[in-house]
């Protein structure tokens, strides 16, 4: 895990957040005035982060080597080198994947990039379970390996979709070129970087105060935040990625009208999905943690813990994603510099709630994630002043998101009922962390958790009726035409 994250450093930076964000208005910008030259551009681009890439996998691979070979080092930091060594090469294509899915999603394209990610998953994980057996230092240097195959597989899927957009001689694609597009997407990068970079050192250091507050703490945030990243990655970053091309390319041709009209979507998407999903976390993180982590040395009270953490990320879950829409009007006026300085301001406030709350208070590993959750909002309400004051119109009222915390409330307590009286789960145990009877065979977890699961969706689905939720019901509704439409 730790090569993992050491290799994937770059990754946040290169291959996905602020490339990705400067990107996206930048090409639809250029696509609205010539297409030709957009595609001119997005060849040149892929060019330059290639050699770029590969330049810094070159000097990290020669570091790295030297590091393994003349470097004083213990049997267990050898090993951390040894699999970096073989993971850093991956970085090259996931950098170029994210460009791919990026240049994809503003030709309209989303299920080939979607899917990538499910093949490069489904090749690791069928590494993993060949190599159970094997003995641990050789199993991980395999599946290391096989993890960078994954990545490759996952790019190599995205390249014919992209070469027929952008099908040119390969003489156009290695003719390296720094046109002036290109130095004013490196100049809006660059802010980027800064705010990425930020954000990465404000993860380091919550490893650090969760260390101090608890010597497992690392580990309850790290799989805490698994769980609050899957609803964010696959409802939120989806909500925004499929705006974002199109809000980008409404601003870029200063069609005013229709970007209101793609920001008032997306915001009222976001918070009908976010919604819910933060209330689910809350009645079924400890059922859902308990399915995936609660066996063999994943004690009841890891299980817990992580719960807690959990329940303390939740909490941002919802301003999370709106930053994301909120930021994308930002960089489609090519204004990295607000967003930037945010992202600073808010590592500061991270830094001094962490502390006062591990040293001074003494609240625990759960007292981190919970600066985090109440940095991202303010984050998130910073940039929802100045967009305001921008003349941005949300247009969704207190009435409706009361309402959807309403039924949303609801399917959370017939989740908590159904854990109550069919499997003697008390309800304030969920949120104390005091031992309850948590299953410990996988198919009394399955059980448990479809059950509270489904008793949420019914409870949910149920009050949007009775109260007439329209945002829930409109959504079901466009959901079961377009599954219709496709079995047709």
């Amino acid at each position: 895990m730790v090569a993992f994250r050491l290799s994937n450093l770059f990754r946040r930076l290169l291959g996905e957040g602020p490339l990705q964000s400067a990107f996206i208005p930048h090409f639809e910008g250029l696509r609205s005035q010539d297409n030709s030259q957009a595609i001119f551009f997005f060849r040149k681009l892929v060019t330059l982060i290639t050699i770029l890439i590969l330049g810094i996998t070159f000097f990290s691979e020669c570091g790295l080597i030297a590091i393994l070979f003349f470097g004083n080092l213990s049997e267990s930091n050898s090993e951390i080198v040894y699999l970096t060594a073989w993971l850093f090469p991956g970085l090259l294509f996931i950098c170029l994947y994210g460009l791919n899915i990026s240049f994809l999603n503003c030709h309209n394209s989303f299920f080939i990039p979607s899917f990538a990610p499910f093949v490069c998953n489904l090749i690791w994980i069928c590494a993993a379970l060949l190599l159970r057996h094997e003995d641990h230092s050789l199993a991980m240097s395999s599946l290391a390996k096989w993890v960078v195959v994954g990545f490759i597989a996952q790019w190599f899927l995205t390249i014919p979709l992209t070469l027929k957009y952008a099908r040119a001689s390969l003489n156009d694609w290695l003719t390296v070129e720094v046109s002036p597009e290109i130095k004013k997407l490196i100049k809006t990068f660059s802010l980027g970087v800064i705010g990425v970079g930020a954000m990465q050192i404000n993860s380091l250091l919550d490893a650090f105060f969760a260390r101090y507050a608890d010597i497992r703490g690392p580990t309850y945030l790290w799989y805490s935040i698994r769980l609050e990243q899957l609803a964010f990655a696959v409802f939120g970053i989806a909500c925004v990625t499929t705006i974002a091309p199109r809000l980008s390319r409404a601003i870029k041709n200063y069609d005013q009208k229709a970007a209101q009209d793609f920001f008032s979507l997306s915001y009222k998407r976001i918070m009908t999905i976010m919604i819910p999903c933060t209330f689910a976390i809350a009645s079924l993180g400890l059922s859902a943690a308990n399915l995936i982590y609660g066996r063999g040395s994943f004690s009841e009270e890891a299980v817990f813990k992580t719960n807690s953490c959990l329940l303390a990320y939740g909490l941002g879950l919802i301003p999370s994603t709106l930053i994301l829409l909120f930021s994308t009007l930002y960089y489609a006026n090519d204004d990295f510099r607000v967003p930037t300085l945010i992202s600073i301001l808010v590592v500061i406030v991270n830094l001094i709630l962490n502390g006062f709350f591990v040293f001074v208070l003494g609240l625990g590993v759960v007292s981190t994630a919970l600066s985090t959750s109440l940095s991202v909002w303010l984050n998130f309400g910073i940039l929802f002043i100045l967009t305001k004051r921008k003349g941005w119109q949300i247009q969704y009222s207190l009435g409706r998101i009361l309402n959807m915390i309403f039924v949303s409330a609801t399917g959370s307590l017939c989740a908590m009922l159904t854990a109550h009286f069919a499997f003697d789960m008390n309800i304030f145990d969920w949120f104390l962390g005091n031992p309850s009877h948590l299953p410990k065979d996988i198919l009394a977890q399955l059980i448990n958790f479809s059950a509270l699961f489904l008793s949420f969706c019914g409870g949910l689905f149920g009050a949007a009726v009775f109260f007439k939720n329209e945002d829930i019901l409109e959504l079901v509704q466009k959901n079961r035409n377009v599954i219709l439409q496709a079995t047709e």
